[in-house]
């Protein structure tokens, strides 16, 4: 298995402004699709190609995946991963995982499953010990294939560092 980006949705509107108020339905900001546009630019410094973007069914993260297969469009693909919503099976993801053939490979999610994920593929444990703000990417790779406990960290990307990474890109 090859590498494995893990990313946080790009910021979303208030939730009072979701088209029916749920959580669920939010929205990725005007503000959130600028610098998640920016970061994915600057992703592109990181991985040459993306064939594949995982994503939450919550509106923000199918808008931040859109947003990244903008950015990689000459080979990504997206599907829906319902293990990546808020309280998913962590289990689930590494299941997937498990089965993919190409990669690098994208999944964008929520925090705190997020961290508590990424956690649990570098330690074996579900503990958080990255800051993972959003439109924040890191980076892993699973030598001897995903399990927990045996990812290794390649890089941790805020999306200043990524947007920094865009700028040397154009």
């Amino acid at each position: 298995m090859g590498p494995v980006l893990v990313v946080r949705h790009a910021i979303a509107e208030p939730r009072d402004q979701a088209p029916d108020g749920r959580d669920r339905t939010r929205r990725v900001s005007d503000q959130g699709q600028q610098v998640m546009r920016r970061a994915a630019l600057g992703l592109r410094r990181v991985v040459e190609h993306l064939p594949l973007v995982a994503h939450s069914p919550l509106t923000r993260a199918v808008q931040t995946a859109a947003i990244l297969d903008a950015a990689f469009p000459e080979s990504t693909a997206r599907r829906e991963l319902a293990a990546l919503a808020p309280g998913g099976d962590p289990a689930a993801i590494f299941q997937w995982l498990a089965g993919i053939d190409e990669t690098p490979v994208a999944l964008v999610g929520h925090e705190p499953d997020l961290g508590c994920w990424v956690g649990h593929a570098l330690i074996g444990s579900p503990v958080s010990f990255l800051a993972f703000p959003k439109a924040s990417v890191c980076l892993l790779d699973f030598p001897e294939g995903a399990a927990p406990g045996a990812a290794r960290l390649i890089g941790h990307y805020p999306p200043r560092v990524l947007s920094d990474l865009s700028e040397v890109a154009q």
